[in-house]
């Protein structure tokens, strides 16, 4: 096997594993919360699972009054791009199934004000590379689930709703009979975050 060849392969085997470390590995079905928790340890054994009091508000989850929600299973998977990745699964009980996903793509989610403080500096510098993750996550969407409904092409100015100061946006909208996806980015106002989330009609 002459040095060339091999250099070939070793080039073909590091694409691959680089491709494949970078998969979005989305849990798309709507089934019981205890499959996709057997799903999480399938992806890493040694997955972060975090307890934490989350709850849904009716203008990210229009359903959510229908259902007695319990406390989502949160994990946090292994860093292995520009961000940590957090799996949010929202499910209804006594029936455990799942009724509301959200994948955050962000540095220190739940960690305290002073220590996510002292990043926002650092993130703010990472524009480009917020965009480039985004566009990232936003093509292998594509593949999946085909054409958006709605899209932007970059970062927009937006404004805060709540009177705080103005930041940079972008949004990507997917619908079905089934289901509603989103995928957005917020870039500033003490928030650096990619986020896809989708429920089930």
């Amino acid at each position: 096997m002459t040095k060339k060849f091999k250099l070939l392969i070793l080039v073909v085997i590091i694409a691959t594993s680089c491709s494949s470390s970078k998969k979005l590995n989305l849990w798309t079905k709507q089934s019981k919360i205890k499959e996709v928790k057997n799903f999480e340890s399938r992806l890493n054994p040694n997955s972060d699972f975090l307890n934490q009091n989350v709850s849904l508000s009716e203008s990210i989850y229009p359903k959510v009054k229908e259902f007695e929600m319990a406390n989502p299973l949160i994990i946090k998977r292994e860093k292995k791009g520009l961000l940590p990745v957090y799996a949010e699964y929202f499910y209804s009980k006594p029936d455990s199934i799942l009724r509301y996903v959200s994948y955050d793509w962000e540095n220190n989610r739940y960690g305290n004000y002073f220590d996510k403080k002292k990043d926002w500096e650092t993130q703010s510098k990472k524009l480009t590379d917020y965009n480039a993750e985004y566009e990232r996550i936003k093509k292998q969407l594509i593949s999946e689930f085909g054409q958006p409904i709605e899209q932007d092409n970059q970062p927009q100015e937006t404004k805060s709703d709540y009177g705080g100061p103005d930041y940079l946006s972008r949004k990507t909208i997917w619908k079905s009979d089934e289901r509603f996806m989103k995928l957005n980015m917020i870039f500033g106002a003490s928030t650096y975050r990619i986020r896809l989330y989708y429920y089930w009609k």
